[in-house]
This record gives structure tokens, sequence and C-alpha cells, in this order.
């Protein structure tokens, strides 16, 4: 997606932001989650591929336009029919279970993300 698709696509999430010209990469990284964490002091469920399918990281930008609003973002990520659930572990990192493709889950965090923009 171009940073002018986003930008229509996202209007409130694009006026809050200091820098405009970004790319979905920028805001959000979601990363099919598999078993390449070879660290034994790594216990966290989030890193168990069989609990989680993918691995969501919000930028910066999105964690500081946010605030304390982001932490109502996992729970109506779970209750998409899309996801079956969204843990959040750190605010900024995330464990998702989802049939979508990464570009797809990236797209509904934001969807949801706008929606809590008003």
């Amino acid at each position: 997606m171009t940073t002018e698709e986003l930008q229509a696509r996202y209007p409130r999430l694009f006026e809050r932001l200091e820098d405009q010209n970004v790319l979905l990469r920028n805001l959000i990284v979601v990363d099919e989650n598999d078993e390449d964490i070879n660290d034994d002091e790594l216990t966290d469920e989030l890193y168990d591929p069989s609990i989680y399918s993918h691995m969501v990281y919000l930028h910066t930008p999105i964690v500081d336009l946010m605030g304390e609003k982001l932490a109502a973002i996992p729970p109506a990520i779970s209750g998409r029919e899309d996801f079956k659930e969204c843990y959040d572990s750190e605010g900024d990192l995330w464990g998702v279970v989802s049939e979508l493709d990464e570009v797809q889950i990236s797209l509904a965090i934001l969807d949801e993300i706008e929606q809590v923009l008003v």
C-alpha cells in the first residue's frame, strides 16, 4: 500500500502523525510466528507458534499517538470474526491468532485504531 492509499484509508491516524510520509511497515510489522527463537530463557507463550499464529509489533509513532487508548485495541481485535485471539504482551508487541495474511492483519489493526481516534 502506498502512503497516499494509507492516508486515504486512515485520515484520523495520519492527521495526528508527525511524519505523514510513511509506509505500512513504518507503522506496524506483522510476522508469521515460527520456531526461530532458540533462547531457552524466552518462556513467554507469545513466541510459541502453536499458540499464536503471528507476532505484531507496533512502531513508536503508533504507540505514542495512541497512549492509553492502545489498550482498547487487543480486545477489539479479539472480538472480530477474522481473529480468534489478540494477546497484548508488552503494549507494542502482540500475539494474534488469525488465518489472515500479514498485510490483512496489519490493516485490520489499523482499522480498529482508526475507529478509536474520534
